[in-house]
């Protein structure tokens, strides 16, 4: 974590001490360097918060409780729809009604936010993110987000839950902790996470609920 956090402020560092000696030669900001100090810090800042849900989910503060999956995920979708309905994508839930799973507050909520922003920014314009579930023999909720993207290969599937790796030509604005959030905030419920391809082609992300 330290190395990944170093890295930004490294930057961040070279950027600010340029629009300090332009200052001192009395020359105009370059705007350049003043968007790439606020990338920067954006950048540290969702790695503080990531590196800080982690450090939450490890602890486990509460105890979890039975919760309404049906509900929780038709209020996350509630919540991300308009930025769907912005990058022309539909998002949608199939969860069975009456679902329901033993879950920390919060947990599945957080989960479901770096789960559905991740399909939505995968998804391409008129692709589709679908949310559905079933249930197992041990009365588990098997929850699953599917979008319509380009997917991952076998070796990224095998690394995309490492803390801070990023596939190859991603952009520069993650922070390579989303996947580890999920898996520590499910985990830490007894839970299991996996990924695998979706019927679309895209990727899907496979979430066991255990039941109270």
């Amino acid at each position: 974590a330290s190395h990944q956090l170093r890295t930004p402020l490294q930057a961040l560092r070279l950027r600010l001490e340029n629009l300090e000696h332009d200052a001192a030669d009395g020359i105009p900001a370059d705007s350049r360097d003043l968007e790439g100090s606020l990338a920067e810090v954006a950048r540290m800042s969702r790695l503080v918060d990531g590196l800080l849900i982690l450090a939450r989910a490890e602890q486990q503060l509460s105890a979890p409780i039975q919760t309404d999956v049906a509900e929780l995920v038709a209020g996350r979708i509630d919540a991300w729809s308009a930025f769907a309905d912005d990058q022309g994508v539909e998002i949608t839930s199939t969860v069975s009604l009456g679902s329901n799973a033993c879950i920390t507050t919060g947990n599945l909520e957080q989960a479901l936010d770096n789960l559905l922003s991740n399909a939505i920014e995968a998804s391409p314009s008129g692709g589709a993110v679908v949310v559905s579930s079933s249930t197992n023999s041990s009365g588990n909720v098997l929850l699953t987000v599917s979008d319509s993207g380009g997917g991952m290969t076998p070796e990224q599937i095998d690394r995309a839950f490492d803390r801070f790796w990023r596939p190859a030509g991603a952009g520069s604005g993650g922070s390579g902790l989303g996947l580890a959030i999920v898996r520590g905030l499910i985990e830490t419920d007894g839970g299991s996470v996996e990924l695998a391809p979706s019927a679309s082609g895209g990727l899907a992300v496979l979430m066991s609920l255990k039941s109270c």
